[in-house]
Formats: structure tokens, sequence, C-alpha cells
């Protein structure tokens, strides 16, 4: 989820584990303008961007008629948090529906990985692809899991429940995630993924073979490194707040004068839509009194 974790590597499993490459690009604007376009939403394109009108006014805090980077990121900040837990509460809801405060680690399996025997989970079976990655997620969220059960009951509060979905946020369980990666493809273990052990990665996560890209490996030495990793997969939830708002400033801002107009905001309205991160689209799937 900057959506933070919220990009999915297996679909199947029904949660985030970490950002995969291949939805890396947060900016989806083609698939969420049907929003505005299609029959996803009721509404003509006039009454959606009189919607978008409303919002950008909102985000203009002090009323200028001109949105900053920081009235942007301030309420990039506020939708993130909206969303993430919303997705909380819905995934809460499905794990402990007594309400009792209690995740297990059990009924967490159970939703994540299915009806599976977790013996087969625990072996170190290396020579199945298929079965490779499933092996890493489960034992990575179980080491996640038991660094945040403090007592040892084998049940995470919410609040610790709200921490291991967000791996980002914090340092130690990050480093978890990423130490995963990288240990269990690293064949030579020089700490470090070579295009041809990142192939091999790439592989068991989709099936489909990827060599590492110049925006994974930002020094280009042709390796990916454990900080290279972190910022490819796991970025803190500061530095994708910052990009996101960036990126709609930059969609917006067609006189490049470092703000935006509320006209602007409205000629930008597909791209709105279409941030994942912020999930605007929600919004304007809204009534107007609700905005």
């Amino acid at each position: 989820m900057i959506g933070s974790f919220a990009d999915k590597e297996y679909e199947e499993h029904g949660h985030d584990h970490h950002h995969h490459h291949g939805d890396h690009d947060q900016h989806d604007h083609e698939s969420h303008k049907k929003l505005f376009t299609g029959d996803e939403i009721d509404g003509t394109e006039g009454e959606q961007r009189e919607k978008l009108r409303i919002i950008a006014n909102k985000i203009d805090e002090n009323q200028d008629g001109q949105i900053s980077f920081d009235e942007m990121r301030s309420y990039t900040v506020e939708r993130i948090k909206e969303q993430n837990n919303r997705e909380a509460e819905d995934l809460i809801g499905t794990l402990d529906p007594k309400g009792t405060n209690k995740i297990t680690f059990n009924a967490y399996v159970r939703d994540s990985f299915g009806d599976v025997d977790i013996s087969q989970l625990e072996k170190a079976d290396k020579s199945d692809l298929n079965t490779r990655e499933t092996r890493r997620l489960y034992k990575v969220d179980k080491q996640k899991w038991e660094y945040l059960d403090k007592d040892g009951d084998q049940s995470l509060s919410y609040d610790e429940f709200r921490q291991f979905l967000r791996p980002e946020d914090d340092k130690e369980l990050s480093k978890l995630e990423i130490d995963s990666m990288i240990n269990e493809y690293d064949e030579n273990k020089d700490g470090k993924l070579s295009t041809a052990e990142y192939l091999k990665m790439t592989e068991a996560e989709t099936g489909q073979a990827e060599p590492l890209s110049r925006e994974l490996d930002t020094n280009n030495d042709g390796f990916g490194d454990f900080q290279e990793f972190t910022n490819y997969y796991l970025p803190s939830s500061s530095s994708s707040i910052d990009q996101e708002t960036e990126h709609l400033l930059k969609e917006c801002d067609t006189n490049k004068n470092g703000y935006c107009t509320l006209d602007e905001i409205v000629q930008a309205y597909s791209s709105f839509a279409g941030s994942q991160i912020t999930d605007f689209g929600a919004d304007l799937e809204k009534p107007k009194e609700d905005l």
C-alpha cells in the first residue's frame, strides 16, 4: 500500500508483501481515467471536474487561488492516512470478526496463503521456483510477526498489526523484508544481487524473468545492493509522499511557476484520478456534499 507497501507482489495472498517492480509506477492514468469517462462512475465529465474543483479548493489552505507544494503534500498525507486506515480496518475485520483486538498468526496465514500445509512452507527447499517465493514470503512474515509479538502469544494487537502492514515505516521490519529478498537469491553470498540472481528472483515472483533496471540499480554497477533494494521496494512513507506530491504538481503546473491553480488541477483531472497512492478517484465518487 504508500500506498507504500501497497503494491501487490502476490495477488492471491490477498494483501501486499512488498513493492513489486512491475507495479512500481503508481500513476496508472489510463485505467483510472475510466472513472470519469466510462460506466464505472455516475455523473458526467463536467460533474467530475466540478467535484475536483471542490477538492482543489479544500487543498488550497490559505485560499490564495494557487496550491503550493506544502499544501499539496499536506493533503496527500491526509489522503494516504485515510486510505491506509481503511485498508487496515477491512483486513482487521476479516481476521478478527469478533473484535477481540487480537489478530492470530494462524488467521493471518490462512487469509494470506490459503489452505496450505504449514510444514511445507517451513521447508528450505529452493528447487521449485513456484513454491520458493511463497516460502520466502511466509518466513519473512513470520519473522516480522515475531519481532512485533512482544509477549510471544502468536497474536498481534490492532496497533501492532498496523505496524506489520507498513514495514517501510519501521527500520527493523524494513531490514527484515529487504534482507529476506536479497538473502534468498544471493547465491554467491556477496550481499547483493547480480543481474543473473535478480532474473531468478523476478521469475520466482511472477513467472517472468526481468533484468535489473536503471531505476533499481541507480549506480549502474550491475548489482542491486541493500540500499538500492530499500529505495526501490520499500521507500519510506515520507519519500513516497514527496514523490507523489511532486508528480501531481508536475502534472498540473502547466506554466511551471511552482504552483497549481484550481483551473490547472481541474484540467489535469485524469492524473489525479489515476493516483493510486492518494486514491483521489474514491473522493470523486462521493456526493458533492460529502467532499
